[in-house]
């Protein structure tokens, strides 16, 4: 049966089971934008759970707050099952509660489980931004109020929640993914070339990865170098500026955007694709959705050798881990697929399977819906 969910403004229809007045879950997820991994993990990573308890689903913390509280939406959430505050009902969120309605929630809901694949101040370190102390403490509060309010905490790898210091008891380790249905191969292209898609600041590794390029250049002259770069602010929108701008002599150097509608068909374009994360604790123990959009489309995986995205570049056998972070470590991991066509089909064919068999959305929430309702079931 086809449901209605409430968004924040109005109600759109979804292909999920039609939740019954009996069902004990709401789901509140990010709303229908899709333009990098990090909204559509947010849409994601709960559906699984959402679908095999029947949930409510809310597209976002404003129309849940409007949905509980009341006005028109109120009227439409009645429909759905979400018109009375109930704190025996379970409630998953794709992304932290905000601050201010941390003391709220409890007597509305029963805060079961929330996702936390980020943390806003050590990110910002590890990508040389500066944040005000006022700004760091916002963060810091946050992220500890959350913590203390839900059961359990959904995060992307065991090492992340020990670095940003989770209570180990109330983790759960979800990974990351893919939608594998909608990140397909393309044919490969009629030159050599390398593709990145990354969000537009420094400290990504994009100048190694063009000094790399460069280096590749002298026996590869057709080799050309993809950069999709993702600008999520003024700041992003001005490195894109200074990257074209030192780039400008490099015509076979191409920086241009991979709408998320065209995925697929943009990052098959390259013969390899490149994750340079340089050495941070952070991106160590990090595990980005990129990684596995790559993997979908089909393509070898050249990373440089943080532990997380390592780990499962060599398990796979999906590609190659550069021996350190210079040009010419990555230069020398980056070639053999680049020279050697067949090498990089049968790599690029295992990716896509293990996207498809460890790594598609639908196979990643179901592990994590099946922990969870474990974990809930011998609560009682």
């Amino acid at each position: 049966m086809v449901a209605a969910r409430v968004t924040g403004g109005a109600v759109a229809r979804y292909a999920w089971p039609m939740p019954s007045s009996s069902s004990r879950w709401i789901v509140v997820r990010a709303g229908e934008q899709r333009r990098w991994g990090g909204e559509i993990r947010r849409q994601e990573i709960f559906s699984r759970l959402a679908a095999r308890t029947e949930a409510s689903v809310v597209d976002g913390w404003p129309a849940f707050r409007r949905a509980i509280l009341g006005g028109r939406l109120r009227r439409v959430a009645h429909r759905v099952g979400l018109a009375r505050p109930d704190p025996s009902r379970r409630l998953a969120a794709s992304e932290q509660a905000p601050a201010s309605w941390l003391d709220w929630l409890p007597g509305k809901v029963d805060p079961t489980a929330v996702a936390i694949y980020d943390d806003s101040v050590l990110q910002a370190k590890a990508l040389g931004g500066v944040l005000s102390p006022a700004r760091i403490e916002e963060f810091n509060h946050r992220r500890a109020r959350n913590e203390r309010l839900f059961r359990w905490i959904v995060v992307p790898t065991r090492s992340f929640a020990e670095h940003i210091g989770l209570d180990m008891d109330k983790v759960i380790v979800g990974g990351n993914g893919t939608v594998a249905a909608h990140v397909r191969p393309g044919p490969w292209p009629d030159h050599p070339a390398i593709g990145i898609a990354s969000g537009a600041a420094g400290a990504r590794g994009l100048e190694a990865l063009i000094e790399a390029a460069r280096l590749l250049r002298v026996s590869i002259p057709e080799l050309r170098l993809h950069l999709w770069l993702a600008a999520t602010s003024a700041a992003g929108e001005a490195y894109i500026d200074g990257l074209r701008a030192d780039t400008a002599r490099d015509p076979w150097i191409d920086i241009d955007r991979a709408p998320y509608e065209r995925l697929g068909e943009t990052l098959s374009t390259a013969t390899v694709l490149a994750i340079p994360s340089p050495a941070t604790e952070y991106s160590d123990v990090a595990l980005p959705v990129k990684l596995f959009d790559s993997m979908a489309a089909g393509r070898p995986q050249v990373v440089t050798p943080r532990t997380e995205m390592a780990a499962i570049v060599e398990r796979f056998g999906i590609g190659a881990v550069a021996k350190g972070d210079d040009p010419a470590s990555l230069a020398e991991a980056l070639e053999p697929f680049l020279t050697n066509e067949a090498l990089a089909a049968e790599v690029g064919t295992r990716a896509r399977a293990t996207a498809e068999r460890e790594y598609d959305w639908p196979i990643v929430g179901n592990r994590i819906a099946d922990e969870i309702l474990r974990r809930e079931g011998q609560r009682g």
